[in-house]
């Protein structure tokens, strides 16, 4: 399959989420994505509707790691037009915590991107989890 100037534009853009998630820049994380997206989370609220109300709510669950985390970008399939795009992949996330122990885990995620001013821009994403019944 031979990818577009287009995909490849949306993979840099997500690439370059995951890259500054991984590297805890916080204030980065957040550069190509809409001031009012809708963000679909796997952990409470799960909703949010702005980029602000996001970022506002990291302290309280991004857990602190020590030296950079894992969060890698797994199976990544884009599908891009003109000026929408989505894409989805799984996302292996964890690191090492203070206290020497390690932790792990697989989500899922879904994006959707528009091109804006010549940019593509995260209007929606969703990360999940399938639940496990014990």
């Amino acid at each position: 399959m031979t990818l577009t100037k287009a995909d490849c534009e949306v993979r840099t853009v997500l690439e370059e989420w995951a890259t500054a998630t991984r590297q805890g820049r916080i204030d980065h994380v957040l550069n190509n994505h809409a001031a009012n997206l809708v963000i679909f989370d796997v952990l409470p609220p799960m909703k949010y509707e702005s980029a602000e109300s996001y970022r506002s709510s990291w302290d309280e669950w991004q857990p602190q790691t020590e030296g950079e985390a894992v969060f890698d970008l797994e199976n990544l399939t884009i599908t891009a037009g003109d000026d929408v795009a989505f894409a989805h992949c799984f996302i292996r996330c964890g690191g090492k915590l203070p206290d020497g122990r390690t932790f792990q885990d697989l989500v899922r995620a879904t994006f959707c991107l528009r091109k804006v001013n010549g940019s593509w821009v995260v209007e929606h994403q969703h990360v999940s989890k399938p639940y496990e019944n014990s």
